[in-house]
């Protein structure tokens, strides 16, 4: 059981495999050291990080690299998952939503873990790049717009099922890879990568370099709209 005393946050697997994939793997163990506390995975993201990538020669290296950040202890495995949350918390999820009576599973076990993990600690927050959940947590009603809009079908709300769902999980904090990236920046992490020339039609290094990394990260898995990255970057180029 984790110290609740000690600052802690849990990753899914999206935003490492964003920051892996966008070529700043450096960026994690540097941010880890800023924070001055745990990052922690669960076993279920340590087996779609690592374990399962191992067996694919096109994705082997990534998981070598992961592997070897829980080696040096910059990602810890948190083996103490709450299956009893977890499950009650899915099968509220899977229980909020129905097409033509029949209820749709948007929630898988692996996903629910580290935000079960996040409620159980009192972690301050979960890094988590999935669009479905987080919308879950922040903005239901979107989430049934999109729902119909994937299924193309009319969506029902069991109301009582998603307002329990959502008053559980409402003081968990969610962050992205682009708000990891945007720490990074802000900490200067990255001014190694400013160029020395006007490279992008006259615009300043710093925000040639913040543009990149930011539509990089969404690229490679990080679900962020176009208005949101130029929303962080004005807030980021203050």
């Amino acid at each position: 059981m984790a110290d609740n005393s000690e600052k802690m946050m849990f990753l899914d697997t999206g935003p490492v495999i964003s920051l892996m994939m966008s070529g700043l793997r450096e960026v994690l163990p540097e941010l880890k050291q800023r924070y001055r506390g745990k990052f922690y995975i669960t076993p279920s993201v340590q087996k779609e990080l690592v374990e399962r990538p191992l067996l694919v020669k096109r994705f082997e290296f990534e998981a070598l690299q992961v592997q070897k950040f829980i080696e040096e202890g910059v990602l810890e495995v948190y083996s103490q998952v709450p299956k009893k949350l977890s499950s009650a918390l899915i099968n509220l999820a899977n229980n909020s939503f129905q097409i033509k009576g029949k209820s749709i599973d948007v929630i898988q076990s692996g996903e629910i873990e580290s935000v079960a993990c996040a409620l159980e600690t009192g972690a301050e927050a979960v890094a988590m790049d999935e669009r479905t959940l987080r919308l879950f947590i922040e903005n239901p009603m979107e989430l049934k717009s999109l729902l119909q809009h994937r299924f193309r079908s009319e969506v029902s709300v069991n109301l009582p099922n998603l307002r329990n769902f959502s008053q559980q999980l409402k003081s968990v904090k969610i962050i992205r890879s682009v708000e990891l990236v945007g720490v990074a920046y802000r900490l200067g992490l990255l001014d190694k990568y400013i160029p020395m020339k006007k490279v992008d039609m006259g615009k300043d290094g710093r925000e040639v370099l913040l543009d990149a990394v930011l539509w990089d990260t969404k690229y490679n898995g990080c679900a962020v709209t176009e208005e949101e990255i130029e929303e962080l970057k004005k807030f980021l180029l203050k």
